[in-house]
Order: C-alpha cells, then structure tokens, then sequence
C-alpha cells in the first residue's frame, strides 16, 4: 500500500513477482516513479526526509530563503557551460538503487559527461533543471508495481479477499493526520536549512505533540 502525499492510497502488486523485491519497511519517505509508456506502472525508491521535502518543495515552487545543495549544484554546471540534458535510473544493488547524471557542453552536444548520483539527489537536480527522469527498461518492468486499486481506505467485507484495510488515521469527517505529519515535518526541515533554529524546535515540539496524538488513538 502506498499513500501519496495528495491523500490518495494505492493498492499495489509487483509487476513480477519472481523479480525485485520491495522491502517491507515502517512507513517511510519514497520518491514514487511513474512509467509513462504505457504501461502505468510505478517505481518507489525509499529516500532520506529531508531530500523528499526539498523535492515537493522544488515541485511546489516553496522558496527557501538559503540556498539548497540542488540548487548550488545546478548553478555551478551552468557555470561551468554545462548544461543538463536527463537523469537516468540505472540500476538496483541490494536494497540500494543507483543513478546517473547526464551533462552536455552549451554549443556541443558532443561533448557529453556522466555522474553516478543517489537517485533522490539525480531527482531533485532533474526537477530543477527540467530535464527527463528515464528508468532502465529492464529495472522497471522487474522492480515496478501496479497499481490494482486506487482511492482511500476503506474496510473490506471479511473474507473477500483475505484481506482487510481499515483507515485508522483518517476518520470520516476528520482530518488526515498523515498531512499535518508531513506539513509539520516539513517545516521543521526548513526552518533547520534556513538556520532558524527556535522554529524548528517549536515544530518539533508541535510534531511530538502530533505523533502522541495518534498513539493514543491507537489504544483507544
């Protein structure tokens, strides 16, 4: 099951089972690739925190007062008369997946150089630039997952499919805990980058707050 950050959940299965294998982790930050030929089929990549909030932060046009690592990074290679052309998926070892980062000479396309990059950093530097995120065929089709059902939680009958989802953090009515996780995780995040340290101590001190909420309501 995969939550996106825009409230959605996605019921999933591997597009080939005797392929990659997804670890089973606690929830946790993914970058969340989406194939576009044809197929549909979705590529999570479980990232650090903090690369995660500065990607929906690029996504989202969220100015941060201090200059981010992307975005020096970016600057240096226009300066040095590079330019990005794409970011490519290239390969999985174990658990880890692995990236490239593909520049060109401005006026000499000829003139080609590569780096291998995590991809949550390759991502990040690709959104800014606006260049295309490209996956290894055969990494797709082997570690992709489709998606079966699409929509919130819900509770199924017992017995229909072995399975049962109940939607503990969203009751009806009520708002989702998981977005007010985020937007306080985020904002403590930023605050940190920007060096306000006593904002991030408040966020902090309000997502301690949150996160106790909910073990509560876990026992309750």
């Amino acid at each position: 099951m995969i939550k996106m950050r825009d409230g959605r959940h996605l019921r999933c299965v591997h597009n080939n089972p005797q392929g990659g294998h997804l670890p089973d982790y606690a929830p946790h930050p993914a970058i969340v690739l989406k194939m576009e030929d044809g197929t549909g089929l979705l590529l999570p990549i479980i990232v650090l925190e903090m690369p995660s909030v500065l990607l929906m932060a690029a996504m989202r046009n969220v100015q941060i007062a201090r200059p981010t690592l992307y975005q020096v990074v970016k600057e240096m290679i226009e300066k040095m008369g590079y330019e990005v052309r794409l970011v490519r998926v290239t390969k999985r070892v174990h658990e880890a997946y692995f990236a490239q980062l593909y520049l060109t000479k401005v006026g000499d396309e000829t003139e080609c150089v590569s780096f291998d990059l995590r991809p949550s950093d390759a991502i990040n530097i690709a959104v800014r630039c606006k260049v295309p995120i490209q996956v290894n065929k055969y990494l797709a089709y082997s570690d992709g997952m489709r998606v079966i059902e699409s929509g919130k939680l819900s509770t199924h009958s017992p017995g229909s499919d072995g399975l049962l989802f109940t939607e503990l953090d969203k009751p009806s009515g009520q708002p989702c805990l998981d977005t007010k996780e985020f937007n306080l995780v985020r904002n403590m995040l930023i605050a940190a980058v920007e060096e306000r340290y006593r904002d991030a101590a408040q966020w902090r001190d309000k997502l301690g707050q949150l996160r106790a909420k909910r073990n509560l309501r876990k026992f309750t």
